[in-house]
């Protein structure tokens, strides 16, 4: 009697220990995530101007065009010069000659073709006399240049607003997250995952008639410049 029911009883263990192996662990159920973006602008005044400026001329003749705007640029590079810029703040952005053909009295015995080449020359200008970028633009125009394509401003060092921008939209992620989690009745878990990117503005007046014979001076104003920084994180609960 005794060794039939140690006999059963060792058949049953055996049996569990079989069901154990066989059935797999119960899976932990998956956390769930919550997903935000934190998004931050921070704006600082710029420290350093670029200005495009240039010298177009036209004349039936390619060699006549090319040397009255060499001796223009001339003019316009020896202004900037007494204005104290550098060789290392003026450099050349490009020189460009190119042909336009027109045919006058057409249909007529006078009928005529006719080319006239245009040569352009461009400069750039860098400076950080933000002050006085009115004055340059004025004595550029009144030695002879004829294009003024743009001026930018910008910021040399953006990475301290970049950083301190990463800072707040980091700080305004956990808040939205914070704030959703308490509303839905979670519990806000650990930061699973986080990206960054970032953009900047910078202001840019636009080309303009400038003229030589202008009574009033220039006046620039420029903006700020904006560095925003955006954070996508991943939180569990």
């Amino acid at each position: 009697m005794r060794k039939a029911l140690f006999s059963q009883v060792l058949l049953t263990l055996l049996l569990l220990a079989v069901l154990g192996t066989a059935l797999p662990a119960q899976a932990s159920p998956e956390p769930g995530r919550l997903q935000v973006t934190g998004t931050a602008v921070v704006t600082a005044s710029p420290d350093i101007a670029y200005i495009t400026l240039g010298v177009e001329t036209q004349d039936p003749s390619a060699h006549l065009a090319a040397q009255a705007n060499a001796e223009i640029m001339a003019r316009v590079l020896a202004a900037l010069a007494e204005l104290g810029l550098t060789k290392k703040e003026v450099s050349t952005s490009g020189y460009n000659i190119y042909g336009s053909t027109q045919v006058i009295n057409r249909g007529s015995d006078r009928e005529e073709t006719v080319t006239t080449y245009y040569v352009q020359n461009r400069i750039n200008i860098t400076t950080q006399d933000l002050d006085n970028l009115g004055e340059i633009i004025d004595r550029a125009v009144k030695a002879g240049a004829n294009q003024v394509q743009g001026i930018r401003f910008d910021v040399q060092d953006k990475q301290a607003l970049q950083l301190e921008a990463l800072r707040l939209a980091v700080r305004q992620g956990r808040a939205k997250a914070e704030a959703m989690a308490e509303a839905a009745g979670l519990v806000l878990g650990d930061l699973l995952t986080m990206n960054e990117s970032y953009s900047t503005y910078a202001p840019m007046v636009t080309a303009v008639a400038y003229r030589a014979d202008a009574a009033v001076g220039t006046a620039i104003n420029p903006g700020d410049v904006e560095v925003s920084a955006t954070v996508q994180m991943e939180f569990a609960f």
